[in-house]
């Protein structure tokens, strides 16, 4: 580091007249650079345009090569397409029944072998077959326009030919190239394949001729290009007009001896170059002329490339030349300058803030320091020797300033520093080496951090602030699930071989959200609130209750000495829960489904801990909530299968495993089938048919029984179209309809378009609704149910009697049916008289215009007590259980809908679609039931 207060001590300045003087030496070396920079310019220039000029004449030879190449790569792709002419030439010419043809001149042979489609296949336009004394045997001439043969075929194509007559050098022609054999025609350039006609084996030649000619025209062209992949275009040269149309350059070139080369390549501008082949006819003489286009980028590149050498190299010449300028500029300017910076960085250092000390690297002996350290010191700069450095850098060991000084390597060091009045401020201090005419010097700057780390303090208080709020619920101010992911790990490592037992218990409370419906969402707080205080006191001080969701509780209880105690404590939370809350004037009743995993007998991870406690708590909402469950083994697995039925459901629809089974409802006093309901079934590819009760559960809870209600309503409209398609006498449909359907799409517009789809009428479907689709939004409900009762379909309530609905809705809603719970039919019989549930049920929808279906019918002893009641609608095993569409069609045919539903015509119907021993067993059950 260099110190100039240091410099100022040690080193003589020299007088601003000094530095003038050597400015006025320096300044004819300055003209004579500069003379010398400006013929190297002129020279480099010179030398950089003689190489321009060679470089692009290079890459003009570059560009020609490439163009005399493209020319070979034409010819070639010419050559090979003209190689099949004689391919096919040979073929014809070497095969025995050629020879024979010579013989019998059957004329087999040629409507055989010389049709449109053959000449067009081998793209043959002329044939001409002549025989040793050369007369013609046969010719014929292939129209490619017009698509017709003509022979023989027009003498004046066939003149060209008559030098190959007359000429029996056969190996002479053979050994020449495809593109050698062409000859001129009226109609342009033509190639010839000549052989003569022997046997297969090449015995018994018979000196007669066999000649192929091939136009070349557009078509051939059109190949060529495709495999040259260049642009190609043809000129016939038939005289002098023809060639006074090209380009003057060509001409020159035709005109002259360099035609000879039969390729020229002209550059007719600076963005195109062309290249001309030559084409001779078999006497040498030009025929046709070829030419190809290309965009001239070689040349482009050379140019560029010259042009930007040119550029750079004159660029570096010239800043070459104005460094050295600048730096003789520099020269002149430095020496008069450093006296004055001198004193500007004493200045300067005068004014820093931090403390900065010189020392002798041999001795330690303070050597400078700054007006900030002389302060604190209060001492002069003469009194600086008098003081150590450990009266300004107290925690500054003097032999780690020795390492440095050893080492040559800048350090930082933490150390309180001595400021004025005798304070002291924490600093962070760097020490350099640095060197000054020849001798060591160690600096030490000084730099205030008091105030960082005041800030640092205060940042990482209020990180942990901001932790504590991240891991608290806002509501109840209880842990929540970041917190307890967090410390349940430690609290499980803790316990790890010990006799005690860790109990996470998962609470949720039932049925809450009827409370924030009803109540409203600030009463459901206050509740939340209250159970959060209740549950804390309910536990050990060591416990913890947190709060991870809507309505969900965790308690770790890590000190539980057995099973016993866990259940013991289970029930005081029930009990703490279910007490009443009170809330303004009103007390509410809450309780609580409970699920209890245990550490270390149900996992030794908390991820999986709290995974079973969740399972054991839907066991509990399943066995009827306000109660708790242990998580077992069984319930681990059954999870699983939930889980893997839930995967596979994902894929049902798309997997054509869903399928729709029907149930007729009956008129029970006639027997009549007055409609069906439609039934989902799962026919999985492994486990068979899947009840709906496994199923529509998990489709419930994923939200997957909007995709799966849709798949069926497609599927009842297509059989529903079958129906009416095939005549067959049909009532209406029911479709189930999950309230998630009606919540989340438009419901009406889809069963509209659907069926517009399938070309159905509303008035063939009927929609069941559950009770508890009526809790949601009156009016959006309403309106949906009303566009489909406007289109003729009905609308009937499901499971009535089962739900929490207010009565209050079935007169406001637009419905037409109610349908008794299986649940309450199953219970009578002559014995037992129907319940008072029945009896309302039944009187209310009289009173309401409504009908009633009583659901589950199995025995004629509650069919006779139904009807007695008024209840004239029946659905059950009965009359019979949900089947396939083929056995509802044959049901429907037997009845025309008139007769009534009696158990031949049911096995009658079944017997149609089924085996008789399934029939059979209906039978049976059909017996045991009545």
């Amino acid at each position: 580091m260099d110190c100039p207060e240091l410099a100022e001590r040690s080193v003589p300045q020299r007088p601003l007249k000094a530095a003038l003087r050597l400015e006025a030496s320096v300044a004819p070396n300055y003209r004579l650079m500069i003379g010398v920079c400006a013929l190297a310019v002129i020279g480099l220039s010179f030398a950089v345009a003689v190489l321009a000029k060679f470089l692009i004449s290079s890459f003009e030879v570059i560009e020609t090569k490439e163009m005399r190449q493209k020319t070979a790569q034409i010819l070639q792709a010419l050559d090979a397409d003209l190689r099949q002419l004689h391919v096919s030439n040979r073929d014809y010419a070497e095969w025995d029944d050629s020879v024979s043809y010579l013989d019998t001149r059957n004329p087999a042979y040629i409507s055989a072998n010389f049709t449109r489609e053959t000449l067009a296949g081998m793209r043959v336009d002329v044939v001409w077959m002549i025989d040793k004394d050369g007369n013609d045997v046969y010719s014929t001439y292939f129209d490619r326009h017009k698509g017709q043969v003509v022979s023989p075929a027009p003498r004046q194509l066939l003149d060209p030919l008559v030098r190959f007559n007359r000429s029996r050098d056969f190996a002479t022609q053979g050994n020449r190239k495809p593109t050698q054999l062409i000859v001129s025609t009226v109609a342009g350039p033509a190639a010839v394949a000549v052989q003569e006609i022997k046997r297969t084996d090449g015995e018994a030649p018979t000196g007669a001729t066999l000649i192929f000619m091939r136009f070349i025209a557009d078509e051939e062209m059109e190949r060529v290009r495709q495999t040259s992949q260049m642009p190609l275009t043809m000129r016939y040269l038939r005289g002098p007009e023809d060639r006074s149309k090209l380009p003057s350059a060509v001409q020159s070139w035709l005109a002259s001896d360099e035609s000879a080369d039969d390729a020229f390549v002209w550059a007719s501008d600076p963005t195109s170059i062309n290249a001309f082949l030559l084409l001779r006819n078999m006497d040498g003489n030009p025929i046709a002329l070829l030419s190809t286009t290309a965009g001239r980028d070689t040349y482009a590149l050379g140019f560029r490339t010259t042009a930007y050498l040119l550029g750079f190299i004159l660029a570096l010449t010239v800043a070459s030349g104005a460094l050295v300028v600048w730096f003789v500029l520099r020269l002149r300017r430095s020496f008069a300058a450093r006296y004055a910076a001198e004193q500007r960085y004493r200045v300067i250092g005068e004014q820093l803030e931090e403390d900065v000390v010189l020392l002798d690297a041999r001795s330690l002996h303070i050597i400078d320091a700054n007006k900030t350290v002389l302060s604190a010191l209060e001492c002069t700069p003469e009194e600086l020797a008098n003081h150590g450095v450990q009266e300004i850098f107290p925690e500054i060991d003097p032999d780690r300033l020795a390492q440095v000084a050893r080492r040559k390597r800048r350090i930082v060091a933490e150390s309180r520093v001595r400021r004025a009045g005798g304070n002291w401020v924490e600093a962070e201090v760097a020490v350099t080496i640095a060197e000054i005419n020849g001798e060591h010097v160690l600096a030490l700057v000084a730099h205030d951090v008091s105030h960082r780390r005041e800030a640092e303090r205060r940042e990482r208080e209020h990180r942990r602030k901001l932790m504590r709020v991240t891991q608290q619920d806002t509501l109840t101010a209880l842990p929540n699930r970041l917190f307890l992911n967090r410390r349940l790990p430690a609290v499980m490592r803790r316990l790890s071989g010990s006799r005690k037992l860790l109990a996470l218990i998962a609470l949720d409370l039932d049925d809450f959200k009827s409370i924030n419906d009803s109540r409203g969402h600030p009463c459901g707080d206050q509740v939340l609130q209250i159970i959060a205080r209740r549950l804390q006191a309910a536990v050990a001080a060591q416990d913890v209750v947190a709060r991870t969701g809507g309505d969900e509780f965790i308690v770790v209880a890590s000190l539980m000495p057995d099973v016993v105690s866990i259940e013991q404590l289970a029930e005081r939370l029930q009990a703490t829960v279910a007490a009443p809350v009170v809330i303004g004037d009103d007390p509410l009743q809450v309780t609580a489904s409970i699920g209890i995993a245990i550490f270390p007998n149900d996992g030794s991870e908390a991820d999986l801990l709290l995974k079973r406690a969740e399972i054991a708590v839907s066991h509990a909402k399943s066995a009827g909530k306000r109660c708790f469950r242990l998580f077992s083994a069984e319930m681990g697995q059954m999870a699983n299968e939930q889980a893997g039925l839930e995967q596979a459901l994902r894929q049902a629809a798309a997997r054509r495993e869903i399928l729709m089974h029907y149930q007729p409802i009956v008129d029970i006093p006639t027997g009549r089938i007055v409609s069906l309901e439609a039934l989902m079934r799962w026919q999985h590819p492994t486990q068979g048919l899947i009840a709906p009760a496994r199923f529509i559960p998990i489709a419930e809870r994923t939200g997957l029984i909007v995709e799966l209600g849709e798949h069926a309503l497609r599927l009842v409209l297509q059989q529903v179209r079958n129906w009416l398609d095939a005549k067959v006498p049909l009532v209406p449909v029911a479709v189930n309809v999950s309230p998630l359907q009606l919540e989340r799409v438009d419901f009406s517009a889809l069963v509209f378009r659907l069926a517009q789809e399938a070309r159905v009428e509303l008035r063939w479907l009927r929609f069941e609704i559950t009770e508890s689709a009526v809790l949601q939004e009156s009016g959006r409900l309403r309106e949906t149910l009303a566009a489909l009762r406007a289109k003729g379909a009905q609308i009937l309530i499901d499971d009535f009697g089962t739900g929490y609905s207010s009565l209050s809705y079935l007169n406001q809603l637009p419905i037409d049916v109610l349908k008794i719970d299986r649940a309450f039919i199953r219970d009578l019989s002559e014995e037992k008289p129907a319940s008072p549930i029945v009896t309302a049920v039944i009187d209310m929808a009289k009173r309401l215009k409504l009908a009633t279906v009583a659901e589950g019918i199995e025995t004629p002893e509650q069919a006779a007590q139904l009807l007695e009641l008024g209840c004239t609608l029946g659905q059950g095993y009965l009359y019979s259980k949900p089947v396939a569409a083929a056995a509802i069609r044959a049901m429907l045919q037997e009845l025309r809908c008139e007769a009534p539903l009696t158990q031949t015509v049911l096995i009658r119907a079944l017997g149609q679609s089924r085996s008789e021993s399934t029939a059979e067993r209906l039978l049976a059950r059909a017996s045991a039931a009545g």
